[in-house]
C-alpha cells in the first residue's frame, strides 16, 4: 500500500508537461479500447448473424399456421429427425432444428409421435406443431386423400375400394347435387346444355372415412369441403369481376351454331362458368404457374370473336381433356391427340356433347370435367391478361407455351416434341 501512495505523490510532483504527455498517452489509449471494443462489437454482431445465428439459434414461425393445410404422412420406423425434415419440407415448420429443439424443450415428447395421417397447417411454430402431432385426437385413423382433378367416376372408385360402400351407392348419391349440399347459386344461368352434376363440387383433400359411413355422408363432406373454400378465396364474387376479352364482339353477328355462352349474348361469367374453366385448368395444367394463363386462354376460346382473328373454328374450348371426359363417362379409355386415330374428327363430332370443337358445342360443356384445387380455382377466377388462344406443354416440369397466331402454336409443338413431352 505505501508503494501505491508513494507512487501517487510522485506522479503529482512531477512537472506538468510531464503530466500533459502522460494524460495524451491516456486519451490514446482510451481511444484504442473503444476502437477496439467497437471492432469487437462489429465483430460480434457479424458473428451473430452468420454463425450463432445459422448454426444455433434454429429459425422459426410465429403461431399455429397461415391456413393452408398440408396432408402430413407419418411413416412407421421414422426418427425424430425424418419427421423434422419432412415437416420442413412440406413447408410446415420454418427450420428441422427448430422443432428437434421443442421436443427436447417438451421433454423429449417428440418421440410419441404416432405413425399416421395428420392434416397439418404451412408456416406453424415448431411449438404449435409439435403440440398437433403428439395429440392423439389430430391422428386420423381411416385416411383417404383425394388427388387434384379426379373425376367424379374415380372418386367413387377410390372410395369404394377405402370404404367397401358399393360405387352404385355413389352413383345414386350424387343424382341430386343439391341433397348432397350444393347451393343452388351454381346451377343459376344454366342453359339448355347444361346439366345439374357433383362434377367439380367433389373437393380434392384428405379426409378420414370409413366403412361405417354412407356415400350421401362422404360425399357430402367433400361438398361442404368446397363450399369454404369457394368462400375463403371468394371465387363467387372474383368470377364476376372477370372482364371481357373482346367487348367489342357483337355474338348476334354470327350463326347462333358459333356462339354458345349460355349468357343471351350477354358477357356474363356465371360461378358455374368459372368453375368449369377452373376444371379444365386442374386437367391441363402441369404446373400452378401457368394456371391464370390457361384460364385467360380458355376465356378468349369461348368470347373473342373467330372471324376476328381466323386463328379457331367456333367459340369453342378445344381441349382434349374434354373428349376424355366424355369417353370416361361411356367407360372408355382415354385417347390423346398424340395417338394414330382421326381425332379432328373426335374433336368436331357434332352427335357428341364432349366434342370440344364442334360449332354446335360451342360455349360452355354440360358440366365441369374434374375437380380442381385451390391453385386452379384461384386461376380461373384471376385469369392473367394475354391473348393467347393456344397453348401445349412443352416441358419435363410441366411448364407450356402459349400462342396467339396457329402458326406460332404449331413451332410450339414442335419444340415440345423436341423435348420428348409430345
Amino acid at each position: 500500500m505505501l508503494g501505491d501512495l508513494d507512487s501517487q505523490a510522485e506522479h503529482a510532483d512531477a512537472p506538468r508537461r510531464h503530466r500533459r504527455r502522460e494524460s495524451g498517452s491516456s486519451l490514446i489509449a482510451m481511444t484504442l479500447v473503444v476502437v477496439l471494443f467497437g471492432a469487437l462489437g462489429v465483430g460480434g454482431w457479424w458473428a451473430y448473424n452468420n454463425v450463432i445465428k445459422e448454426f444455433f439459434i434454429a429459425e422459426d414461425f410465429e403461431g399455429t399456421g397461415n391456413g393452408t393445410e398440408v396432408t402430413i404422412q407419418i411413416q412407421e420406423g421414422w426418427f425424430l429427425a425424418d419427421i423434422a425434415n419432412h415437416l420442413h419440407q412440406e413447408g410446415v415448420i420454418a427450420s428441422a432444428k427448430a422443432f428437434t429443439n421443442a421436443s427436447e424443450d417438451d421433454g423429449d415428447s417428440g418421440l410419441s409421435i404416432q405413425p399416421g395421417t395428420y392434416i397439418m397447417q404451412e408456416e406453424m411454430s415448431a411449438a404449435a406443431a409439435l403440440d398437433f402431432l403428439t395429440d392423439p385426437a389430430n391422428r386420423m385413423l381411416n385416411a383417404v386423400t383425394i388427388p387434384e382433378g379426379y373425376r367424379s367416376m374415380e372418386v367413387y372408385a377410390k372410395l369404394s375400394e377405402h370404404t367397401g360402400v358399393p360405387v352404385e351407392d355413389f352413383e345414386a348419391a350424387a343424382e341430386d347435387p343439391e341433397a348432397l349440399g350444393v347451393d343452388p347459386i351454381w346451377f343459376e344461368g344454366f342453359g339448355d346444355r347444361q346439366i345439374k352434376s357433383v362434377e367439380g363440387f367433389l373437393f380434392p383433400a384428405t379426409y378420414e372415412f370409413d366403412e361405417e359411413m354412407t356415400a350421401e355422408q362422404m360425399l357430402s363432406a367433400m361438398i361442404a369441403k368446397f363450399n369454404t373454400t369457394v368462400e375463403e378465396i371468394d371465387f363467387i364474387e372474383r368470377a364476376a369481376q372477370i372482364q371481357d376479352p373482346d367487348p367489342d364482339f357483337d355474338p348476334a353477328s354470327l350463326p347462333q351454331q358459333d356462339f354458345h355462352p349460355d349468357t343471351g349474348g350477354e358477357f356474363k361469367v356465371y360461378p358455374w362458368m368459372a368453375l368449369q374453366v377452373a376444371s379444365i385448368v386442374q386437367s391441363e395444367s402441369g404446373t400452378p404457374e401457368d394456371d391464370a394463363k390457361i384460364a385467360q386462354t380458355m376465356y378468349n376460346k369461348v368470347y373473342v370473336n373467330p372471324y376476328s382473328h381466323e386463328q379457331t373454328n367456333c367459340n369453342c374450348f378445344e381441349s382434349e381433356a374434354i373428349w376424355n371426359y366424355g369417353r370416361l363417362l361411356e367407360g372408355e379409355e382415354p385417347i390423346t391427340s398424340g395417338e394414330d386415330i382421326a381425332w379432328h374428327d373426335v374433336m368436331r363430332d357434332a352427335d357428341n356433347p364432349w366434342a370440344p370443337s364442334a360449332p354446335q358445342n360451342a360455349g360452355y360443356l354440360p358440366s365441369a370435367i374434374s375437380n380442381p384445387g385451390v391453385a386452379a380455382l384461384e386461376g380461373a377466377v384471376n385469369p392473367e391478361p394475354g391473348d393467347w388462344l393456344f397453348f401445349v406443354t412443352a416441358y419435363d416440369d410441366g411448364r407450356a407455351l402459349f400462342a396467339h397466331e396457329y402458326a406460332d402454336h404449331v413451332e410450339n409443338i414442335k419444340i415440345a416434341e423436341e423435348n420428348g413431352i409430345q
